[in-house]
């Protein structure tokens, strides 16, 4: 997946709005050409891009303040998945915050290692693996409960 599909998904996850996701991204690649300069290890490029897009995102929710969720139809495991355990997994997603949503895409939808998120998050890999597998863990606690 490139660089441009994945910065979209990501702005979607934040913003939930196709027009506002798309200005998240053009205004992120305008300060990433702008900042170019500053990028000090061009094998780094797609975490340093990342970063400016979440505070991109960020800033527009702080201007627009606006909620955040993650579309029902987004398609959460493989096409043999059962319906009703997307569902369910859909509706544990939007429960979650933001910033815990965004780190369990990163990892499982968009690939990123926890090193990748945590750079590009600004946390710690420790956080973000914490953060991650609590998160997970609560899921499964949840699902086996029959509490969906």
């Amino acid at each position: 997946m490139e660089v441009k599909d994945q910065a979209y998904r990501i702005a979607f996850c934040y913003l939930h709005s196709e027009a506002d996701s798309m200005d998240a991204v053009c205004d992120a690649a305008e300060k990433a050409f702008t900042h170019i300069d500053r990028l000090r290890d061009s094998r780094r490029f797609k975490t340093w891009f990342m970063r400016i897009l979440i505070n991109e995102c960020k800033q527009k929710l702080r201007a627009n303040k606006k909620l955040v969720y993650i579309p029902d139809s987004m398609e959460l495991s493989g096409p043999d998945a059962d319906i009703d355990t997307k569902m369910d997994l859909e509706s544990l997603l939007r429960k979650l915050p933001t910033s815990d949503r965004v780190l369990i895409y990163m990892k499982y939808y968009l690939g990123y290692t926890l090193e990748e998120i945590a750079q590009a998050t600004n946390m710690s890999c420790g956080t973000v693996k914490t953060r991650i597998y609590s998160n997970l863990k609560k899921f499964k606690l949840q699902l086996e409960a029959g509490e969906v």
